[in-house]
């Protein structure tokens, strides 16, 4: 046909040579018929999989997850309404901006991370129960004994053991460092089984705020579904003694200065009045002008010292109202509660590497399929290269 090149590059009817470009185009059925070929294989590492996954459900204790939900009062100077709705038109939050203290809701995860905040919760009373019976113990004794571990994190944690172990052969350890239980604990140094205890519950608590309302959500995971719900009420017992005490400090010292001076002014003035009375009584009946002046003083002191207690107490009663208003309120939106359900499900677990086995196998039948055409083209060329070269 007239204007129709019939080499590598042009077809017939004037369509470039997929090939030519590098374009192949992708058979499909080549890889369904790959795969219903081979579907006994797919399913047995499937299987083998789904397998794999029970293994590892039964290997890893159950952990539960218990949450709660806390929502903070907020403490702002007073700012006019025109300020406050032209900053939220930029985008700005007039409540961050106006906080009087450095105890703003941002920084509670943290203080619930701190070591001092796990440290107070060594002592915490927790009942385990266990197939024979119930053992009344604390937190810290929980983590250490009656808590497990799967039996791989024996395997990966080995290397640290066989350190720790050959360092001990030429460094003297610390008898400090070796000793166990927390009877004695140190908020400056930790012995190692403390601060592990310590790590393993900053990694079972995660705290975090809602960047909008300030909602703090505390999620707690232990191995113990009552135990974790006891530990997240915990911790918001412990945080709102933190932070009352940090809001109240100033006017806690002022209410501790006025029970001092009215507990002062108290004692004097009930001397000065029994002073007044002693004598009153003693020089009864009698008219001279001396004992009407000296029994004036004693009754005008014994006043002016009842003023001065008066006074006092009416100071302390403000500082302890002072006290009351500034102490914080935390609302419990949610409080910790049981659950029922725990992780990692069995049958999940199964699901999941039910389908990562097949995914796998399927993976590798293709890698397969790549490398015997990849083989074949090049033993297809090496044979026309040889025949070329007989002829």
């Amino acid at each position: 046909m007239a204007g129709k090149y019939f080499d590598d590059e042009i077809f017939e009817d004037g369509v470039q040579n997929p090939s030519a470009t590098g374009q192949e185009s992708i058979d499909f059925g080549k890889y369904i018929r790959l795969l219903l070929g081979n579907w006994k294989k797919i399913l047995l590492w499937a299987f083998i999989g789904s397998l794999f996954g029970i293994m590892i459900g039964f290997s890893k204790p159950k952990e539960f997850v218990s949450s709660a939900v806390v929502a903070p009062e907020l403490v702002t100077r007073g700012s006019s309404s025109g300020l406050s709705s032209l900053a939220s038109l930029a985008g700005f939050n007039m409540n961050t901006l106006a906080m009087t203290d450095a105890m703003h809701p941002d920084l509670y995860p943290e203080i619930i991370k701190s070591q001092n905040f796990m440290i107070d919760l060594f002592d915490m009373p927790v009942t385990v129960e266990t197939r024979d019976s119930v053992v009344h113990t604390d937190l810290y004794d929980y983590m250490v004994n009656y808590t497990k571990a799967p039996w791989w994190g024996a395997i990966f944690g080995f290397p640290h053991v066989a350190m720790d172990w050959v360092k001990g052969l030429f460094i003297k350890e610390d008898p400090i460092d070796d000793a166990e239980g927390h009877e004695n604990v140190s908020r400056v140094r930790l012995t190692k089984e403390q601060e592990r205890v310590a790590l393993a519950l900053t990694k079972s608590i995660a705290a975090t705020v809602e960047k909008r309302t300030y909602v703090l959500k505390i999620k707690v995971k232990m191995q113990d579904r009552v135990i974790a719900a006891e530990v997240a009420n915990r911790i918001i017992d412990n945080l709102k003694a933190f932070v009352i005490e940090y809001r109240t400090e100033k006017a806690q010292e002022s209410v501790d200065y006025y029970q001092a001076v009215e507990e002062e002014t108290r004692a004097e003035y009930l001397k000065a009045q029994r002073e007044y009375s002693r004598y009153v009584d003693s020089h009864k009946g009698f008219v001279m002008q001396s004992s009407m002046v000296e029994q004036q003083r004693l009754q005008n002191e014994a006043s002016l010292k009842f003023q001065m207690y008066n006074q006092t107490a009416q100071n302390l009663l403000m500082a302890r109202a002072k006290v009351q208003l500034e102490a914080p309120v935390l609302v419990v939106i949610q409080p910790g509660m049981a659950p029922h359900k725990g992780s990692p499900s069995k049958v999940k677990l199964a699901m999941l590497w039910f389908v990562l086995g097949a995914m796998f196998c399927v993976f590798w039948l293709f890698i397969a399929q790549q490398k015997a055409e990849r083989d074949g083209k090049k033993g297809l060329q090496t044979s026309s290269g040889e025949a070329a070269t007989v002829v």
